[in-house]
């Protein structure tokens, strides 16, 4: 009796299983028939390059954001109603509240709210306002794997290397030509309004 209900049980169990499997392999088939072929593509080749990186969807066709500018030494850029840069600590500060607007993909010009002077980079790396916007006006925005940007000028650079937006351990700007990537002068959070 014993060896009896194993041989009926078991065969059950199989059947089962093979049941849920190809319900699952048909409803794969039918979402993928839903796909269009680049839609399809991506899902096949896992390893494709564009698996990994991220969205840069709202850099493009002139996207607004109004964002607090968080340095990683804790101070927030600022640019005050007379045009100076610099930085402060206070976060309910009016003059740090930037207008992230893009220019192209990757290519960002920030803009002061409430002085309405945009930030700008010279060809000495030196940080200044404008109250018009041109070409020292616009920075490469690259986001970094540990979810904090930086801004380089897109029209100056130094020895071949970008020169970034940085504010020092005391919230005053750093020329350009002192910059690298991985400093943390140059790590800026974009912080939304509260």
């Amino acid at each position: 009796m014993h060896k009896w209900i194993l041989t009926w049980i078991l065969p059950t169990l199989l059947y089962r299983s093979c049941f849920h499997i190809i319900c699952l392999v048909g409803t794969i088939s039918l979402a993928c028939n839903d796909m269009t072929p680049e839609q399809m593509a991506t899902n096949v080749n896992c390893s494709s390059p564009e698996r990994h990186t991220r969205s840069y969807d709202y850099m493009e066709g002139g996207d607004i954001r109004v964002r607090r500018l968080f340095c990683r030494t804790q101070w927030y850029l600022r640019i005050d109603k007379r045009g100076k840069v610099k930085g402060t600590q206070e976060m309910k500060n009016i003059y740090n509240i930037m207008e992230i607007r893009t220019v192209a993909v990757g290519i960002v010009a920030i803009k002061g709210v409430e002085s309405e002077y945009y930030l700008a980079m010279n060809k000495e790396g030196k940080l200044y306002a404008k109250k018009e916007c041109n070409e020292d006006c616009n920075f490469k925005e690259l986001i970094l794997e540990n979810h904090y940007n930086t801004y380089a000028s897109a029209k100056w650079t130094h020895n071949g290397g970008d020169m970034f937006v940085a504010l020092n351990q005391k919230g005053v700007p750093v020329r350009g030509k002192k910059t690298k990537k991985e400093q943390k002068t140059a790590h800026f959070l974009p912080m939304a309004i509260t």
